[in-house]
C-alpha cells in the first residue's frame, strides 16, 4: 500500500493520504484486529494494548502509559507468555483438541492469574484443558473433582488426590483444603500474635 501511495505521489498531500488510506483500511482487513479486540481488554490491566497503526512488528505492543509500541523483546516474561498462549489458540483449530499449558501464571500478577482461565476458554471452547500450575488463583478456576493435587508422601512418593474446594473458592482456602499448604510462615504467625510487631 505504502508503495502504491509513492507511486501515486499523494505523500506530499495529507488530505489526499489520509482519504487513500482511509479506503484502503475498509476494503483490507488488518490481520491482527481480532487479536487486538480479544486480547486488549486483558492487557488493560497492564496498561498495554494491540496497536494496529503500527507495522514495524507483526504484532506490535504499544504502552498506554508512554504511547509507545514496546518491542517484543522489552516485554515482562508474563506478558510475553501470555501472549504466546493466547495468539495460537486463536490461530488454531482447537475443536476436540487437547491443550496442554504448564505454569500459565508465571510471572503474572494474581489479579491477571484471576482471570486468566476464563480468557482461555472461550477461545477454545470445544477442547480440553490440561493445565499444570502452582497458583491457588489458577486451581480456583475449576471443579474440585477437575483438579489433581500431586504430593509426596511420607516415603518421598510422588501421590495424587483430588481437590475438594468448591470452583470460584478463596485462593487461601484452596491452599489449605486442596494443596495442605499452611499459608502463614513463622514471621507471620509471630506478628499475628504479637501487636507489638503487628
Amino acid at each position: 500500500m505504502a508503495s502504491e501511495l509513492i507511486n501515486k505521489g499523494v505523500l506530499a498531500d495529507l488530505n489526499k493520504l489520509n482519504e487513500e488510506y482511509k479506503r484502503w483500511a475498509e476494503a483490507n482487513d488488518n490481520p491482527i484486529k481480532a487479536f487486538a479486540d480479544y486480547v486488549n481488554p486483558i492487557l488493560e490491566k497492564l496498561n498495554l494494548e494491540v496497536d494496529l497503526i503500527n507495522t514495524e512488528y507483526n504484532v506490535p505492543i504499544k504502552s498506554k502509559v508512554k504511547d509507545e509500541v514496546i518491542p517484543f523483546s522489552g516485554l515482562s516474561t508474563g506478558t510475553k507468555g501470555l501472549l504466546l498462549t493466547l495468539f495460537p489458540l486463536m490461530q488454531l483449530n482447537t475443536d476436540d483438541a487437547i491443550i496442554l499449558i504448564d505454569e500459565p501464571d508465571r510471572s503474572l500478577f494474581p489479579d491477571i492469574q484471576i482471570d486468566l482461565i476464563s480468557n482461555y476458554r472461550p477461545i477454545a471452547p470445544k477442547a480440553q484443558f490440561i493445565v499444570a500450575t502452582h497458583s491457588p488463583f489458577i486451581a480456583a478456576a475449576f471443579k474440585p473433582e477437575e483438579r489433581f493435587i500431586l504430593y509426596y508422601d511420607e516415603n518421598g512418593n510422588v501421590r495424587v488426590r483430588r481437590g475438594i474446594s468448591p470452583i470460584g473458592d478463596d485462593p487461601n482456602d484452596i491452599l489449605r483444603n486442596d494443596f495442605k499448604v499452611d499459608y502463614y510462615n513463622e514471621f507471620g504467625k509471630k506478628a499475628y500474635q504479637d501487636p507489638a510487631i503487628g
